[in-house]
């Protein structure tokens, strides 16, 4: 998952970058762009958003039960928890970009 979450950035800071400079390659997205927006890309669009939803919802659901067991044990965390936390974290916080 976070390999996706990683390579999604990294084409987003692409598009960033060829955006910022005046290249043919510029004009070249933006008539691509264009033309994804007039067809069956926004079905796509809301398909793909409605599943990082879920995923970031049950991110969300997994870090709050594994803080709830933290509380309710009035303990230590335990390592396991401590490492699926962080990987939740590091999830979520991917996803909210």
């Amino acid at each position: 998952m976070i390999q996706l979450l990683f390579t999604l950035i990294f084409a987003e800071m692409a598009l960033i970058i060829i955006f910022v400079f005046k290249t043919p390659l510029r004009k070249l997205v933006i008539m691509g762009l264009d033309r994804l927006k007039r067809g069956r890309c926004p079905i796509i669009v809301k398909t793909v958003a409605g599943t990082v939803f879920v995923v970031m919802m049950s991110t969300i659901y997994s870090v709050a039960s594994i803080h709830t067991r933290w509380v309710d044990e009035g303990g230590d965390i335990t390592p396991t928890d401590q490492i699926l936390l962080a990987q939740h974290l590091l999830e979520a916080s991917l996803m909210g970009n």
